[in-house]
């Protein structure tokens, strides 16, 4: 991983404000996706010589031998079969929507989850899902007002309290976020992106001993590189040049490192060690360094 810009910062939260209490959805018309069908035109097609399912235990069956033998597109096609016998069955509309999320069909995944809602308005994977789905759209009324629901159905929801601690640590509520993302991590301590961006909450709040620490684990302990940049942006912010450089070198190369760690020190109104980081960077790059040149000039201007 390579980071080259001209004003680094710490790399910010990984999705990939709190509200308490009862929600009410928001406004959208859920009949027009309701009306549709689940099904996928290509999937017929792929398996249009599969012979029928008699029963919804029979489709359910030959989904989930399916899904064993690592065939998703098949196991698709006959959730939705199954789907047909029981198209109330609100657990497979939650895990049709799913699917069609690691699928990246978007679109199909909302209209699953939408039905769901509104066969049960209080089912927590259907809520999370369509959640997640607003944020990727922007929508983040919506996205926080579905999450919120979704965490009060369901406490274990790990994805929904981790994209809630980051429209928190947006409002900077840095209480709220940091509780999200502990009980993120409460129910999937793998989670190495929640410990990055609980990390980065707590470097926001000040915490730069915590902050250090999340970002470490995330980096050494869990293999998630963007911690490095995050643990090397916090050294260099405390004027630790030298263990910066060396926590860069793990995402990027070393001129970068050295050109990192200069406007870091141009920040830090430490001029004489940040001209000594930034020649050193123009030196190491094999090519023209424009990053390094326009930081030696901002340098320049401010002496």
């Amino acid at each position: 991983m390579t980071i080259r810009y001209i004003k680094p910062g710490i790399i910010k939260f990984c999705l990939l404000g709190l509200l308490t209490g009862c929600a009410s959805a928001p406004d959208i018309d859920s009949d027009k996706y309701a009306g549709s069908g689940l099904n996928d035109k290509s999937l017929d097609l792929l398996f249009a010589t599969e012979f029928p399912a008699q029963s919804e235990a029979d489709a359910l069956a030959r989904a989930a031998q399916a899904w064993q033998d690592g065939e998703v597109d098949k196991a698709l096609f006959f959730y939705v079969r199954a789907l047909q016998f029981n198209p109330e069955n609100v657990e497979l509309l939650a895990h049709i929507g799913e699917i069609q999320m690691q699928r990246n069909n978007l679109a199909m995944a909302k209209r699953a989850f939408l039905m769901a809602r509104k066969y049960d308005p209080t089912h927590a994977r259907s809520l999370e899902g369509l959640g997640l789905i607003f944020m990727s759209e922007g929508k983040d009324e919506h996205a926080i007002v579905e999450l919120t629901m979704a965490i009060a159905n369901d406490p274990s929801l790990w994805r929904a309290h981790n994209v809630l601690g980051v429209y928190a640590d947006k409002d900077t509520d840095y209480v709220a976020a940091q509780t999200h993302y502990n009980a993120a991590l409460s129910t999937n301590p793998d989670a190495a992106h929640v410990l990055n961006n609980r990390g980065y909450s707590k470097f926001l709040a000040g915490d730069v001993e915590g902050a250090t620490l999340d970002f470490y684990e995330a980096a050494n302990d869990r293999g998630f590189p963007q911690s490095w940049a995050n643990l090397g942006r916090v050294y260099a912010k405390q004027g630790w040049y030298d263990d910066a450089i060396i926590t860069y070198g793990h995402v990027m190369s070393e001129a970068n490192a050295y050109n990192n760690t200069g406007y870091a020190a141009i920040e830090n109104g430490d001029f004489i060690q940040a001209k000594h980081y930034l020649h050193e960077a123009i030196r190491l790059s094999p090519t023209y360094f424009p990053a390094a040149e326009e930081n030696l000039s901002l340098l320049e201007n401010l002496q």
